[in-house]
Order: structure tokens, then sequence, then C-alpha cells
């Protein structure tokens, strides 16, 4: 049995993507709940930035800020800009003098930064649940896990592995009341009380994971023509024409969100009858939010990331004939059919 690693300052690096830093949180609590007295930093992209910024469990954090950075490293003007605001971020970390650095990433970028943090304990994943060699960087590592093991399963092993028990698990927010003021004026303009989310994008690098939007739109029709609910489809960057596509295709039982920062839209989900979507940040941020929730999977393992622990889900997933999930072989009626369990219950 591993002793736990004693500190009093703990910087956890987990930069991306927004629906991994939402896997993190479960254990970001069980370790500020069994380590009330350390201070805990959190190394995090400006993507996720909102979700960390303001938590209750976190005491500093740094901010990688990658879109600015690669626009920067694109423009050679912008290069010596770039290289001081590194050198400041590095600086900034190694400030706070942390005892231990638990690096979450599991890839070559986050096993450097972590090295740069200037921590004097860097633990991380064993070569068997990393990439890019980063398990090289790290002083002691997590044993491996079986596959497949969920993602946050697999960051609650990490916080155990500090010695915070992982039965005191559980998802918390930063509370935004301009969210939910926000919030407040869209229902109200739109006179909706009660009523679904679509979100029907994924990443740009997750696009084979997409749904048609046509048939998201078919979804939304009978939500609101057989079950009197309408719709409200979210939209993240570079995703409002598709969002547009399936609000068109609702036959006018679906109306267009503003634009949401990620608070925002815990707080529209927060309110929803169900969710409906793809694997992407929105779908795990329905579950922190404890939405009943939909959710298609494509090629992606659902074991690894479908909604955690959140008996109100369900999880639609068919594999192809070679034997990779297929997410064109999920219909509408599929859809409608969990909806209708879900709403029932």
């Amino acid at each position: 049995m591993n002793h736990p690693i004693r500190f009093e300052r703990l910087l956890i690096a987990r930069l991306s993507a927004v629906g991994d830093v939402i896997c993190v949180l479960p254990a970001l609590e069980a370790i500020r709940r069994s380590f009330p007295a350390a201070r805990i930093g959190f190394l995090v992209e400006d993507r996720a930035y909102e979700l960390i910024a303001g938590h209750p469990a976190v005491d500093r954090v740094h901010l990688y800020p990658r879109q600015r950075w690669q626009r920067g490293l694109r423009r050679p003007a912008a290069w010596r800009d770039t290289w001081r605001e590194l050198r400041s971020l590095i600086k900034e970390m190694r400030q706070e003098r942390y005892d231990v650095v638990l690096e979450l990433q599991g890839n070559l970028k986050g096993a450097a930064l972590s090295f740069l943090s200037g921590g004097k304990l860097r633990v991380g994943f064993s070569a068997a649940d990393c990439r890019e060699g980063s398990h090289l960087w790290a002083h002691r590592h997590f044993p491996p896990l079986p596959k497949p093991t969920h993602l946050v399963d697999k960051f609650l092993a990490a916080a155990a592995f500090l010695g915070a028990d992982p039965a005191k698990a559980r998802f918390r927010l930063p509370d935004s009341q301009r969210s939910r003021d926000r919030v407040d004026e869209f229902l109200q303009s739109k006179n909706l009380v009660s009523y679904a989310v679509i979100h029907p994008g994924t990443s740009h690098f997750g696009r084979r994971k997409r749904w048609p939007p046509e048939r998201f739109g078919r979804v939304a029709e009978q939500l609101g023509s057989e079950l009197g609910i309408p719709s409200v489809v979210v939209w993240g960057p570079g995703e409002e024409d598709l969002a547009s596509r399936v609000a068109a295709d609702s036959g006018g039982k679906a109306a267009l969100s503003f634009k949401t920062g990620l608070l925002d839209l815990a707080e529209l989900l927060r309110r929803a009858r169900i969710f409906i979507g793809c694997d992407s940040g929105p779908l795990h941020l329905a579950t922190a939010v404890a939405t009943p929730s939909v959710a298609l999977f494509g090629p992606v393992d659902p074991r690894v990331y479908a909604p955690w622990r959140h008996p109100r889900s369900r999880v639609l997933y068919k594999q192809g004939p070679d034997g990779v999930g297929d997410i064109e072989a999920i219909q509408a009626e599929d859809v409608l059919r969990a909806c209708r369990e879900l709403l029932a219950a």
C-alpha cells in the first residue's frame, strides 16, 4: 500500500480540454476535503480557465494562454512578448514553492510545464497511461490502471495516490451571480421555463464524433410537438452555423442560445429538463450539474467518457461493421426514446 505523500503546497497541472478539466473536478474536491489546510494551485489553459478561476477548492490559478501564444508563434514580431509571458508564468509558479506537482495532462507539454514549475516532487502517470514519454519527467508514478478506466476514476486514482479519500469526490463549480442574471434575461426574452438543451458540436479535433445536425433538428421538433418541450441549441467557438442549422430544422421548436461562457452554460444546463449531445465538454458539464442527459457516442469508448456515476443518463452507442462506434447508426427515434424514458422518470 502506498504511503500518503506529504505536502503543504500542491500544484495540479491539467491544461485542457474543457471536458477533461471538468472530469478533474471530483479529484480536486477529494484532495481539498482530505487536505483542508493545503495550498492548492491549478495550471490550466484559457479555454477551461473559467471553470477553475474562482473555484472554492483552488487558492491560486496559473493561466496558460494557449490560444494567444499559438497566434503569437505564427508572428515573429510577437515572439519576444510570448517568451516574456512564458517566463512570467514560470516565475509565478516558482514563487509558490510547490512541494508536489500532480501532472494530470499526461503528455509532453504537461510534463515540461510541471518541470518548469520548480515543484520539488513531480507525480504523474505510468508509461502505460500517458503519451509522448511524459512519464520520464516524473519522480513518482501512479500504479498502472486497468483498461478501460473512466477518466474521472483515472484522476481519482491519482488523488488517492496522494492520500486523498476518493469517497469525498463530488462535482463543484464556481458560483456566478453574473451567469444567473444572464440566463434569467435570456429565458425571459424567449419565454422559456421548461426546456431541453441540445449541443450539436464537438471540438475541431473531434469532428468524427458529431451527429448529423438534421437529426438533432428532428429531435427538437418532436420534443416540442409531442412533449411540449421547446429546445435551446447551445454552441461554442466556430459552432454557431451548425447550431443555426439545428434550429432551422426544428420547425420553430428550438431557439438559438446567446453566446455563453462556461458558467453561463452550466447555469442554463442546471435549469434544463434534459440535455442531448455528443461526447464533448457540455456533456460533462451537464453531468456536473446533474441534468438528465442523453449522450451520443461514436468512435470514442463510452466506458471512458460517458457521464460519470450519473443515474439519470442514457448512453447511445452502436458499433459499425469494423467494430468501431458509428455515430451515424444512431437514429433520431433512438434519441427520442431515451428522452421519453428520462422525462417519464
